[in-house]
C-alpha cells in the first residue's frame, strides 16, 4: 500500500519526496486562472490601512493537499488556495508574499509571532486552538462527502450494519460520524489517497471526506472504480483564512473580498482543477409546484427503464452495473432533487414502452424521439442533439456515401427510417435487433453501412471495431431528439423531469457527452447481444454431448452387460454341474426311445460296477433295473398335458441287493414345444423304512408302558383314595365335634392333617403324570379379581393361626372386573405356595399381594407375590428347587415328595406365566409369578344357582349308594350332620329299588361299583325319573376325563373322594336352592352386587369383610324399621311423615351405594312434600317399596352365606 501511494504521489507531483522537517522558506505563487472583477466597499480606514501596510505576508503549510496546496519541488506554489489568494490579493492591490512551513504547528505560530499576517487552512485539521486564532468565511464552497465503489446510480440507500468507513486523521470527528452512522467501523488513514485506494480495493465500504479533494482523486485515479453516494449540504468545511486575533481589520477586509467573489469566479476556480461537474452548484435546489411535490411525496422511488443495449447511453457491464450517458444525468438529477432511482431493464424500444404501459415502470431514460412513438408518449428536453452518420468498413473500397449503398442495416427503433425510406427508396434495409448487431453485420459485409448516432457510433466502434468500422458520412440536418419519455398520463413527472435536466449547465452535459465520446474505461456487457445466439448453441452442443453421452453409455452398458452375462453364464454352468453331480441324489435323462443320454454321478455310484453296462442298456430291456419303472413313465410322451409324474415307490435291485426307492420324473420340451425326453430321479430310502418300522414299534411299546402306568397310577390312586377317604372323612367328623374335650380332638387332629397330606401326596403324583405325559390341560374361564385367591387364602388363615403366624392378603385398588384363567390351576398353585410357606415358617408374617401391571386396552400382566419369613432357601439349592423330587436341606425335617415347586413351575408355565424364586437363608422366601392375562368388565347379571339362597331351611331326603361300607358310613353320617334324611344302598341294583319305594330328592352314588356302577344307575334313573332329580357322583378317580364321564351319563356333578364338609355343606345347599326353586313361584333374590357397588364399598372398608359386613347389617336393620314406620303411614295418608321416612330411606341407599333406589325415594320425597299422591305417584311407591325389600333380602343372604362373595 505504501509502495502505490508513493508511486500515485511521484506520478501527480503533488508534494516533495521526503517529509523531513525544514525551515519555513518562500516560494513563487503560480495562478493561471481568469481573475474578473468584484464589486466591493472598504471603508477609508481600511484603504489607508491597506495603503500603510503595503505588502502581506501570507503563510501556508506542509503535507501538500490536492487540489488545494500543492508546492512542487522548483518552489512554485499552486492549487486552489492559490488561486483564491491571487484573486483577492489582485482586488486589494496589494503585494504578497508565500511563506511554506513544515507543519501547520509551526505556521500557527509563525502566526501568532507575526511572522505572517494570515494562513491558508485548508481545514485537515478541525481541533479547537487555545490562542483564539480569527477566521475568515470560507474561500470556496466545501461539504463532506459519502464516496463508495461505483453504482448503478447514485440512489440514497441505507448504510448497512456494521459498515466500514474509512477517513483521514483529524476531520471528521468520530462523534460527526457516529451521528450519521452509529453502527459503523472507522479506520483513518494519513492522506485521503490511502483512504479512497482502501475503498476501491475491498479494504473498506466507504470513503467520508471533503467533497472538492475526493472529487479531484476520483477524475485521476478512480473514475470507473469510485462514485460519489451522497453530500452532505447542510456543513459547509470549505477552507478560510486564520488570522491574529488582533488583526481583526485584516479579517474584515478578506471577508467583504470573499463575499464579493462571484460564483462565476468560483466556477473558473473549480474547473480549472476538476472537469466534473460542480456538485456544489448542483445542490442549488430545483423550484418544483406544490402539484408536483406532493406527487414526489408519494413516489419516493422512481422505476426508470433502460435498454441495455443502447450503449454508450444505457447499458450494462460485466458486473451487472448500470453506466452510460444517461445514468450519468441520472446521477446529477438524483443530487440535485434527492430523488432515488430503481433500473428496469428491457431489450429494446418497443419493450421499454410497453413496460410503461403496464405500468412496471415510470419513465424512459434514453430514447430517440420519432414520428411513431410521439404519439404514444410525453417527451421532455433533450439532453444531447447527435448526428446521424453513416458507418461502413474501414477498407478502401467502401462505399463512402450513402447513395452509394445498396443494403443498409438499421434497428427497428431508429428514428431516421422515414428518412431514409423517402429520400434513399433504393436502398434494401435490412433489419438488425440492435445496435451492435447492425455494426457486426457490417463488418461481417452482410449489409454495406449502418446509420447510428454520433455518439453510439464512436463508442461502438472504439470498444469493439477500432480498425474496422469507420464513420464516413454526417447525414442530413436532422439530430437525434435523445431524452427523458414518460407516458402521456404523467404530466406531473414530465414537469418534474424537464425542471431537473433545466436546471443542469449545459457544459456539465458537455463535459459528460465528452467523456462518453473519448475512451472511458467502461464496456458494454455484450452477453446481452449474444445471448440468444449462444443459448441456442449451447442447447444444440449440449442436445450433441448428452446424446454422445447417451449412446458412449449404452455401449458401455452393452458390454457390461454381455460380460457379466457371460460371467453369469460360467456360474451357472459351474453351479448346474455341481447341482447335477454334487447331489446325492441319482439323476439321470432318457428320449422317447428310453435310451439314457446323460446322469450324474450318484446315479452311477449306485449301479458301480456294472454302471457302463447299464448305462447302455435301453430301459426298454427287460434286463435294466429300470424297465419297470419306464413302463409306467412311457405314458407321459402320449399325455402333453401331463409334464410330471408324481413321486411314487418302487423296489429295485443293485450290487447291494433289493433297494427301496421313491422316483420322480419332469418331462421337457424342444424349441417347437414337444417333448423330447424325461428329466427322472430317485431317493433311496431303504434305510428310512427300516427306521420308520423301528420307530413305530418302539413308539407302540412306549405308548404301551405310558398307557399301564398310568391304569397302574389310576387303579392305585382309586384303591387309596376309596379307603383312605373314609379315614378323612371319620377323623373330620370327630375332629369337628364340638362336643369333645380338647385333648381328644388335639390326637384326632394329628392323623386327619398326616392323611390329608397322603391325599395331596397323591394328587401331586397324578399331576406330574398327566405333565409328563401332555395330558394336562388348562380350562381358562372369566373369574371376577376379588374372587381369584380369597378362597385359598381364607382356607388357610386357620392353619396360620394354629402356627401363631400373621397372614395379611392385599389386592390392589385399580384391578380389572374379570380375568380369563384356569382359576382352578392358579387356586392349586398359590395353595403350594402358601402351604409351604406356612409349613416352613415358625414364626412372623406371609404376605399374599396381587398386582395387575397394564399392558393394553385387553390384556395385563397379573403379579402375584407370596412372600415368608421363614427360614429361607439355601443358594446352592434354588436353581434345583423346581426340579421333580427335589427339596431343599433346609427342609428335609419337613415331610414331602419335592413334587410341588416343579408343578408350579409347570402349570405356570403353560399359563405363559413365568415364576421366579428370591430366597435368603434364615430370612425368608419370596416367590414372584407374572402371568399375561386377558381382562374385561364384569358381565355377570346374576347369581349362578349354586350359590342363591333362602331363608327357607328345607329338610332333603338323600339316597347315599356305595359298595364300600366304611364310605358308605362316612357319606351317611357327614349328612346327617346338616340335618337331613338318609337313606343307605350298597349296591346299584338296591338303589334302584329304594328310590322306587321312597321319596328322593337327592341321589348321591359311587362311580366305581360292581354289578350296576353308578353311571349305569345315573342313566336307568334318567330314563325314568324326572329331569328335576338331583344325582351327584362320588369317585376316588381324580382325574378330569372321570368327571367328564359322569357329567355325560346324566349326574349333575361328580365330586372327588374324600368329601370334606365344606364341599357337602355347598352341596346341599345348592341341592335345597334347586328343590326351593322347582316347589315355589317366588324369586329368588338377585346377587348384592347387582343393586350397589360392592367394588366401591371394598375399597371404602380397604377390603374389612368385617366392617363391611357391620356397615350392611345396621343399614339392613335402618331400612327395615323405616319400611315398616313408611307403610303405616301411607295407610294414614300422612304425606309430610312420610316425606321424611322417605328422606331417611334416600340417605341410606346413598350410603350403600343404591343410587337408583336413592333417586327413587328422593322423587317420592318432592311428591309427598307437595301434595302430589296421584295414581302414578302410588305406583311409584309401592314399587320402591318392594325394590328396598329386595336390596334388604340381598344384604341378609350376603351377610350370612359366605359363599356369595
Amino acid at each position: 500500500m505504501r509502495n502505490l501511494i508513493l508511486i500515485v504521489c511521484l506520478l501527480i507531483g503533488l508534494f516533495p519526496c521526503s517529509f523531513s522537517a525544514f525551515q519555513p522558506y518562500e516560494v513563487r505563487l503560480y495562478s493561471q486562472i481568469e481573475i474578473l472583477p468584484s464589486k466591493f466597499e472598504l471603508s477609508d480606514y481600511d484603504w489607508r490601512w491597506l495603503g500603510e501596510k503595503q505588502e502581506l505576508a501570507i503563510g501556508v503549510y506542509a503535507p501538500n493537499n490536492p487540489p488545494f496546496d500543492l508546492v512542487l519541488e522548483s518552489g512554485i506554489y499552486k492549487g486552489i488556495s492559490a488561486d483564491s489568494i491571487m484573486t483577492i490579493m489582485r482586488n486589494l492591490g496589494l503585494r504578497f508574499k508565500i511563506i511554506y512551513y513544515p507543519d501547520r504547528d509551526m505556521a500557527l505560530q509563525g502566526l501568532l509571532s507575526g511572522k505572517i499576517d494570515m494562513l491558508a487552512d485548508d481545514g485537515k485539521r478541525q481541533r479547537n486552538e487555545s490562542y483564539g486564532f480569527l477566521k475568515s468565511a470560507p474561500y470556496i464552497p466545501d461539504y463532506p462527502v459519502l464516496i463508495s465503489r461505483k453504482a448503478a446510480m447514485s440512489n440514497k440507500h441505507p448504510i448497512p450494519h456494521g459498515a466500514r468507513i474509512a477517513t483521514v486523521q483529524g476531520y471528521p470527528s468520530n462523534e460527526w460520524i457516529k451521528k450519521y452512522f452509529p453502527d459503523a467501523k472507522i479506520e483513518r488513514f494519513p492522506l485521503p489517497q490511502n483512504a479512497l485506494s482502501s475503498v476501491a480495493f475491498g479494504e473498506n465500504d466507504y470513503f467520508l471526506g471533503r467533497m472538492i479533494v475526493a472529487n479531484f482523486l476520483l477524475e485521476r485515479h478512480y473514475a470507473t472504480t469510485l462514485s460519489t453516494a451522497e453530500i452532505f449540504s447542510n456543513e459547509n468545511i470549505g477552507p478560510v483564512f486564520l488570522f491574529h486575533p488582533k488583526n481583526a481589520q485584516l479579517k474584515r477586509t478578506v471577508d467583504i473580498i470573499l463575499s464579493s467573489i462571484s460564483l462565476a469566479q468560483h466556477d473558473i476556480i473549480f474547473h480549472h482543477w476538476s472537469s466534473k461537474p460542480d456538485l456544489w452548484a448542483l445542490k442549488q435546489s430545483v423550484v418544483f409546484t406544490q402539484k408536483e411535490i406532493d406527487w414526489l411525496k408519494q413516489h419516493n422511488e422512481l422505476k426508470v427503464v433502460i435498454n441495455s443495449l443502447n450503449a454508450p447511453f444505457t447499458f450494462f457491464d460485466s458486473q451487472k452495473q448500470f453506466h452510460g450517458l444517461s445514468a450519468d444525468i441520472l446521477n446529477l438529477i438524483h443530487f440535485k432533487t434527492n430523488i432515488n432511482f430503481k433500473v428496469i431493464e428491457a431489450s429494446s424500444e418497443k419493450d421499454e414502452i410497453a413496460l410503461l404501459k403496464k405500468n412496471k415502470g415510470d419513465f424512459i431514460a434514453s430514447i430517440t424521439k420519432n414520428s411513431r412513438n410521439d404519439k404514444e408518449l410525453l417527451f421532455t428536453r433533450p439532453y444531447v442533439l447527435p448526428p446521424f452518420v453513416l458507418i461502413v468498413r474501414d477498407t478502401p473500397l467502401a462505399h463512402k456515401k450513402i447513395a452509394q449503398t445498396a443494403k443498409l442495416a438499421i434497428t427497428p427503433d431508429n428514428a431516421i427510417h422515414d428518412w431514409l425510406t423517402k429520400n434513399y427508396p433504393q436502398v434494401e434495409l435490412i433489419e438488425a435487433k440492435d445496435t451492435y448487431t447492425a455494426l457486426q453485420m457490417v463488418n461481417e459485409g452482410k449489409v454495406d453501412g449502418t446509420i447510428e448516432n454520433l455518439i453510439s457510433a464512436h463508442y461502438m466502434i472504439d470498444r469493439y471495431f477500432r480498425s474496422r468500422l469507420k464513420i464516413s458520412e454526417q447525414l442530413s440536418e436532422d439530430t437525434a431528439y435523445i431524452s427523458f419519455a414518460v407516458g402521456r398520463d404523467q404530466p406531473e413527472l414530465y414537469s418534474i423531469l424537464d425542471k431537473a435536466i433545466a436546471s443542469i449547465p449545459p457544459r456539465d452535459i458537455s463535459v459528460l457527452t465528452n467523456k462518453w465520446l473519448g475512451s472511458p474505461d467502461v464496456k458494454m456487457d455484450t452477453w446481452t447481444v449474444y445471448r440468444t445466439e449462444f443459448y441456442t448453441l449451447a442447447c444444440i452442443a449440449t442436445i450433441l454431448i448428452i446424446t454422445s453421452l447417451i449412446w458412449n453409455y449404452y455401449l458401455h452398458r452393452e458390454i457390461r452387460l454381455r460380460k457379466y452375462t457371460q460371467k453369469r453364464l460360467q456360474e451357472q454352468a459351474i453351479f448346474l454341474e455341481t447341482l447335477y453331480n454334487g447331489t446325492p441324489v441319482p439323476i439321470y435323462v432318457i428320449d422317447k426311445s428310453g435310451t439314457i443320454i446323460n446322469s450324474n454321478s450318484a446315479w452311477e455310484s449306485f449301479f458301480s460296477p456294472d454302471n457302463e453296462n447299464i448305462k447302455q442298456l435301453s430301459l426298454t430291456s427287460q434286463q435294466h433295473p429300470l424297465s419297470t419303472i419306464y413302463q409306467e413313465l412311457h405314458s407321459l410322451f402320449d399325455e402333453p398335458n401331463r409334464l410330471v409324474s408324481p413321486p411314487k415307490r418302487y423296489q429295485i435291485k443293485n450290487r447291494m441287493g433289493e433297494r427301496v426307492i421313491v422316483h420322480q420324473a419332469v418331462a421337457y420340451r424342444d424349441n417347437q414345444g414337444n417333448i423330447s425326453g424325461l428329466i427322472c430321479s430317485w431317493q433311496d430310502i431303504t434305510e428310512h423304512e427300516q427306521l420308520l418300522i423301528e420307530l413305530s414299534s418302539a413308539r407302540q411299546r412306549a405308548e404301551h408302558a405310558s398307557q399301564t402306568k398310568s391304569n397302574f397310577l389310576a387303579i392305585m390312586s382309586h384303591e387309596i383314595r376309596t379307603h383312605i377317604s373314609a379315614i378323612i372323612g371319620l377323623l373330620e367328623l370327630a375332629a369337628t365335634n364340638k362336643n369333645q374335650q380338647d385333648d381328644i380332638t388335639e390326637s384326632i387332629q394329628i392323623p386327619y392333617e398326616s392323611a390329608l397330606s397322603l391325599m395331596g401326596l397323591i394328587g401331586d403324583i397324578l399331576d406330574m403324570a398327566k405333565i409328563e405325559s401332555g395330558k394336562l390341560e388348562l380350562v381358562p374361564e372369566w373369574v371376577k379379581s376379588n374372587e381369584l385367591a380369597t378362597p385359598v387364602v381364607r382356607l388357610f388363615e386357620g392353619l396360620a393361626k394354629q402356627k401363631g403366624i400373621s397372614l395379611h392378603y392385599h389386592l390392589n385398588a385399580i384391578h380389572p372386573d374379570e380375568i380369563y384363567i384356569d382359576v382352578f390351576r392358579l387356586r392349586q398353585v398359590i395353595s403350594n405356595l402358601l402351604n409351604n410357606a406356612i409349613k416352613f415358617t415358625s414364626e412372623g408374617t406371609i404376605e399374599v399381594i396381587i398386582n395387575y401391571l397394564p399392558q393394553n386396552h385387553e390384556e395385563n400382566i397379573l403379579r402375584i407375590i407370596i412372600s415368608d419369613t421363614g427360614m429361607g432357601i439355601e443358594e446352592n439349592r434354588q436353581e434345583l428347587i423346581f426340579s421333580p423330587y427335589t427339596q431343599a436341606e433346609s427342609s428335609s425335617k419337613h415331610k414331602g415328595t419335592g413334587l410341588g415347586l416343579a408343578i408350579c413351575k409347570q402349570l405356570i408355565s403353560m399359563m405363559n406365566g413365568t415364576i421366579t424364586l428370591y430366597s435368603q437363608l434364615g430370612h425368608g422366601t419370596q416367590f414372584l409369578i407374572d402371568i399375561p392375562v386377558k381382562h374385561r368388565k364384569n358381565t355377570r347379571v346374576s347369581l349362578p344357582t349354586l350359590y342363591k339362597t333362602t331363608k327357607n331351611n328345607k329338610r332333603l331326603r338323600i339316597l347315599a349308594v356305595d359298595d364300600h361300607p366304611a364310605n358308605r358310613l362316612l357319606l351317611v353320617r357327614q349328612l346327617t350332620r346338616f340335618g337331613h334324611h338318609v337313606t343307605e344302598a350298597k349296591s346299584g341294583k338296591q338303589a334302584l329299588e329304594l328310590w322306587k319305594k321312597n321319596a328322593i330328592d337327592i341321589v348321591i352314588t359311587d362311580c366305581n361299583m360292581p354289578d350296576i356302577d353308578g353311571l349305569e344307575l345315573t342313566r336307568q334313573l334318567r330314563e325314568i325319573s324326572p329331569q328335576t332329580l338331583i344325582i351327584i357322583g362320588l369317585t376316588a378317580d381324580a382325574r378330569q376325563e372321570e368327571r367328564q364321564r359322569c357329567i355325560e351319563a346324566g349326574m349333575d356333578d361328580c365330586l372327588f373322594k374324600p368329601l370334606r364338609l365344606s364341599q357337602i355343606e355347598a352341596l346341599l345347599l345348592r341341592c335345597t336352592l334347586q328343590q326351593i326353586e322347582e316347589d315355589t313361584e317366588e324369586p329368588i333374590p338377585p346377587m348384592l352386587n347387582s343393586l350397589i357397588n360392592l367394588d366401591a364399598l371394598m375399597q371404602l372398608t380397604q377390603d374389612d369383610q368385617q366392617l363391611l359386613n357391620k356397615l350392611l347389617q345396621t343399614s339392613l336393620q335402618e331400612n327395615i324399621e323405616d319400611i315398616q314406620q313408611a307403610e303405616r303411614l301411607f295407610e294414614k295418608q300422612d304425606w309430610l311423615n312420610l316425606a321424611h321416612y322417605c328422606h331417611r330411606l334416600e340417605g341410606s341407599s346413598q350410603i350403600i351405594g343404591a343410587k337408583k333406589i336413592a333417586l327413587e325415594c328422593k322423587l317420592l320425597e318432592e311428591y309427598f312434600l307437595t301434595g302430589n299422591t296421584s295414581d302414578e305417584v302410588i305406583l311409584q311407591f309401592n314399587q320402591t317399596m318392594r325394590s328396598i325389600k329386595t336390596l334388604n333380602q340381598a344384604i341378609e343372604i350376603y351377610i350370612t352365606m359366605p359363599l356369595q362373595r
